[in-house]
This record gives C-alpha cells, sequence and structure tokens, in this order.
C-alpha cells in the first residue's frame, strides 16, 4: 500500500518528504549481479526518489521463489517463466570465464584440463545453492558430486579464493579481467559460460517500479551481452 500511496502522491505533483513516508522497495538479486552492475541504478535512482532498497540476495536459480512468496516486489532472476502476478524481460547474459591460478593449474592439470584431471580437482561454489561449476563439469562429461569443493560465500573473497589456489571456478568476466591480464589467473578454457538473467517484477500499476525497472534495464543494456 505504500508504494501506491507514494505514487499517488507523485501524480498530484506533491511531494512525500517530511511526512516521514519514505517507501522500502524489496528486490531479490544474485550475488554477482549485485558485485559487478546492479547497484550502480540502485544508486542513481536513490538521488531521484526518496526510497530504501531492501536487497535480498539469493542464486539467480532462486530469487522468482521470493516473488512468489510476496517477499520482494522485483527480482533478477535465471527464470525467463514468469511467476504468477508477474512480468518479465530479458536482461541479457553476465559472462563467466573458468580460471584458476597459475600454481593451481600446473598442480591439478599438468596434462590439460582434462575429464580427468577435472573429476579430481578442487573447486569453489559460492554456497550450496550455486550451480555454475557443476553445470560447467556436467558439460564436460564430468559428475560433480564426488568432486571435493570449497564454499566461500562472498563475492570478493571468492575470486580472491581462485587467485590463492585453493581451487578453480567461473568467475564473472568483469570481476576476472584484471587477474588475468597481470598473470594471478588462467583460464582454464577458451569458450565462456553465459548466464542470461531476466527481470520479473510484480505485474502493477506503478510509476515508481517502472522507473526502477527502466534504470535496471538501461543499466543491463550496458553491462550485459
Amino acid at each position: 500500500m505504500a508504494l501506491l500511496e507514494r505514487d499517488a502522491i507523485a501524480g498530484f505533483g506533491l511531494s512525500a518528504e517530511g511526512e516521514g513516508a519514505r517507501i522500502r522497495i524489496p528486490l531479490a538479486v544474485n550475488a554477482d549481479s549485485m558485485a559487478t552492475w546492479f547497484l550502480a541504478p540502485l544508486a542513481r535512482l536513490s538521488e531521484q526518489y526518496d526510497v530504501e532498497f531492501d536487497l535480498h540476495r539469493d542464486d539467480q536459480n532462486f530469487t522468482a521463489r521470493l516473488l512468489e512468496s510476496g517477499t520482494v516486489m522485483a527480482a533478477v532472476t535465471s527464470e525467463s517463466e514468469p511467476v504468477g502476478g508477474c512480468r518479465v524481460e530479458a536482461l541479457g547474459s553476465l559472462r563467466y570465464v573458468a580460471a584458476a591460478s597459475p600454481g593451481f593449474a600446473r598442480r591439478w592439470f599438468p596434462d590439460g584440463v582434462t575429464p580427468e584431471a577435472l573429476a579430481r580437482a578442487p573447486f569453489v561454489d559460492f554456497d550450496r545453492r550455486d550451480l555454475l561449476q557443476q553445470d560447467w563439469l556436467r558439460e564436460r562429461g564430468v559428475d560433480p558430486w564426488p568432486v571435493p569443493r570449497h564454499h566461500v560465500p562472498a563475492s570478493a573473497d571468492f575470486s580472491v579464493a581462485v587467485e590463492l589456489g585453493l581451487g578453480w571456478a567461473l568467475l564473472p568476466v568483469p570481476h576476472a579481467q584484471e587477474g588475468l591480464a597481470d598473470g594471478r589467473l588462467v583460464r582454464l578454457d577458451d569458450e565462456e559460460f553465459s548466464s542470461p538473467l531476466f527481470w520479473q517484477q510484480w505485474n502493477l500499476r506503478s510509476e515508481l517500479l517502472d522507473a526502477i525497472a527502466a534504470e535496471i534495464r538501461a543499466e543491463a543494456d550496458r553491462v550485459l551481452h
């Protein structure tokens, strides 16, 4: 109701400032999007609107569940089918590269990145809902479940763990570029892995929510592929 009231006030050309009517907007987003591109449009929006953003972080395969439960008003998700009562639009794909430290690669892949070597080499997962590394292994004919893994549930620390040689992982290209350029990281594969992302939001007539969607979409157009 607060969101509807905020739009009604704006529609009359009035301001809610001074009335203690800051609007809280709960949004769901995956960790890699939050770390690479999602915060910049929110910062711009906060300069235009008297809002508070309440971010819920989850894997992109699960953020839509927060929409279903009514916990959030909109979400960055991997699901292209709209949740009931929501509308959806494609944002683009976040690109990843399989990478490891040079020392890790020498130790675990002396004869190349073969299925046999991948079945033994430890990898790093963000958390227990992170399926990127497991999907990448399956594409190469490797059952991921017996493979050793570490869980590092923080975006910056996740990249550091890979650079330090804890394991290999799929890193967002924006995070991996500097390490690949200066030799702290090496690629395990020439191909990049793309994760399509979508924006789902309540199917609500709201100028504010639509303005948020437009700013998110504009940033995605600049950053995603």
